[in-house]
């Protein structure tokens, strides 16, 4: 059996421990592992899986509070958990039945969120990666699995970014179907070690996505025979993305949020914010979050607290500290954003924009020409995120374009420190009008390549300002 190896850049906290138990669980319960038999140990779990021993032994721990394992003298675990093949099929058919329209909606998602990520981390790629990607290219067998993980470590490696590395894994736990694969599929036609690698990375598209397609056109046969039992009317699950591991992630979306309404002027510059208790009850959130949330506002420039009288909105960006954890932490998360956007909006922007009528494209060129009248041109980004989120076929794209979005607000007081003495009506008024243009003149691809160079140009003039505010980061 060869099992899922992990990239070793991945870090070993943050609750990445449940891919190791949803592994193991996900095989056991689908009779990979049959009772009686022994796990692998802990230092050949770690080992694999590119985790610490910590890390595995806190997966092992919830299998054995789970009930699938116990572990005997010298630390290996055996499964104890049992069931017939019909229980077997069951649980597959359950679990792929409820996820069926997200897995096909993934189908369509994955080329144009993952695709490019992964192209520019083997285009990227040192004299080492490249070393291994022939060497993997070159083994007597290899499967989906292999590809995927051999990609995912150079994105990571390359792009340094964990944002994508906690997309890639929050979307292969949705999936789960992968950890079933035992039977390496053999690909034709191999490369010589002397290949170019632009021949290397077509090769690898290729077998990347013929591979994905069968395995995804096995499952649904699976689910069509085996899971319209199981299925109801409020029964489907669809793909969340879980972002924040090692901070809560509410108290980020919550600033986000709160910094948002204030750019739209809910609550404007110089006015008070309602109290903790009265944001805990709009936001739906804990008293202690919304307060946590103050903190790291305040830290951001945002708001300034006075005692006896609340918290005021003053926007002060000027002082902003960016050797303070809470700030670099903000900071990363934009970072990350900013360019996994610039590698993914031209194909999603152009994949929405060819679904759309040509009365919503005037539509929608007629809203951003709104916007420039109106002086409002900071708000395109908003425009744009929900026109994705409205528009966009696809519910996996709309997810995570949602969650950017989001991630984009937190930098906003950033922004606003870089740019200084800028007006963003300025900064953004020529792009507005450009891509309001090029809708009413249907050009599409050019409207995507704009969204595509604007991302581009953030990202480096963000990279650029952090170096200089902060050179460890």
């Amino acid at each position: 059996m060869k099992m899922l190896a992990f990239c070793e850049h991945m870090y070993t906290d943050d609750g990445l421990y449940r891919v190791i138990y949803e592994y193991f669980e996900t095989r056991i319960l689908f009779g990979m592992y049959r009772t009686g038999e022994h796990l692998p140990t802990i230092t050949e779990t770690g080992r694999f899986f590119h985790m610490s021993p910590a890390a595995v032994q806190s997966a092992l721990e919830l299998l054995g509070r789970k009930g699938y394992i116990r572990m005997n003298g010298n630390r290996t675990a055996i499964v104890v958990y049992g069931a017939d093949s019909d229980k077997i099929r069951e649980h597959a058919a359950k679990y792929f039945a409820l996820r069926e329209e997200g897995i096909k909606d993934m189908m369509h998602s994955v080329p144009l969120l993952m695709g490019p990520l992964w192209l520019e981390g083997l285009r990227k790629g040192t004299r080492q990666d490249w070393d291994k990607i022939r060497t993997a290219l070159s083994c007597p067998s290899l499967g989906v699995i292999s590809i995927l993980v051999e990609l995912y470590s150079l994105t990571l490696g390359t792009l340094k970014n964990k944002l994508i590395l906690n997309l890639f894994w929050e979307e292969i736990r949705y999936l789960r179907f992968p950890y079933l694969t035992d039977n390496l599929l053999e690909i034709q036609e191999r490369l010589k070690p002397e290949a170019s690698k632009d021949e290397i990375i077509d090769r690898m598209r290729q077998i990347f996505f013929g591979s994905y397609k069968e395995m995804m056109e096995d499952l649904f046969h699976f689910i069509r025979k085996e899971g319209g039992t199981y299925l109801t009317d409020n029964g489907r699950i669809p793909f969340q993305w879980n972002i924040y591991r090692r901070r809560p992630q509410i108290k980020y979306s919550l600033a986000g949020r709160i910094i948002w309404e204030v750019v739209k002027g809910t609550y404007p510059v110089g006015s008070y914010l309602p109290s903790l208790p009265q944001i805990a009850q709009r936001y739906d959130v804990s008293v202690a979050t919304v307060r946590r949330t103050m903190i790291f506002l305040s830290y951001m420039g945002v708001i300034q607290s006075f005692h006896g009288k609340g918290t005021l909105v003053v926007m002060r960006t000027a002082k902003l500290n960016f050797r303070m954890p809470e700030i670099l932490e903000g900071m990363s998360l934009y970072l990350e954003s900013l360019q996994l956007l610039a590698l993914t909006i031209r194909d999603i922007t152009l994949y929405t924009i060819k679904s759309c009528s040509r009365e919503e494209r005037e539509d929608l060129a007629v809203t951003f020409d709104l916007l420039r009248r109106e002086n409002r041109v900071h708000l395109c980004f908003e425009l744009y995120f929900k026109w994705i989120e409205h528009r966009c076929p696809l519910a996996i794209v709309r997810e995570c374009y949602r969650k950017q979005h989001g991630l984009l607000i937190l930098g906003y007081p950033i922004i606003l420190y870089r740019i200084r003495n800028q007006k963003l009506q300025i900064r953004y008024t020529g792009f507005t009008e450009e891509i309001g243009r090029l809708l009413r003149e249907n050009r599409l691809e050019d409207f995507s390549e704009a969204w595509k160079r604007l991302m581009e140009q953030e990202e480096r003039e963000a990279r650029k300002f952090m170096a200089d505010v902060n050179p460890k980061t």
